[in-house]
């Protein structure tokens, strides 16, 4: 008989983490203070068979110009670029995605060594 529950932050760091690690993923960053993650695992007679897992993942983006009549040769989005960077490694972030709104956005990613993402990403869209 199939048993699905939430593990517990012991388990995701035993059953999970060294999964993820095997497959290349980022482990799940487990804090008992402010969460960020939830796994759901499916057992089978106590062994974990597949996990399926929630996470808070810093997205960045989209970068927005308010004010269209100021040019500066990107000089801003660079200053914002290097201080979203600063306060991401500050924070201790395990890795974020980026909204590449613009061919700006898209040229900063690569400056900050970013890879272009080769995998599908769904985006649920807002409920009307």
């Amino acid at each position: 008989m199939m048993d699905i529950r939430w593990l517990t932050n012991e388990e995701i760091e035993r059953l999970v983490n060294p999964t993820l690690r095997l497959q290349g993923w980022a482990e799940l960053n487990i804090n008992e203070t402010q969460p960020t993650c939830r796994v759901l695992g499916s057992f089978v007679d106590g062994e974990l068979l597949e996990s399926f897992t929630l996470q808070m993942y810093p997205v960045l983006g989209p970068l927005v110009r308010h004010n269209n009549e100021v040019r500066d040769s990107g000089e801003t989005s660079r200053k914002l670029a290097m201080a979203m960077k600063q306060f991401l490694d500050d924070s201790a972030a395990r890795g974020y995605l980026a909204i590449a709104n613009s061919l700006v956005t898209e040229r900063l990613c690569e400056r900050f060594g970013m890879e272009r993402i080769a995998v599908p990403v769904y985006s649920m869209k807002e409920k009307e």
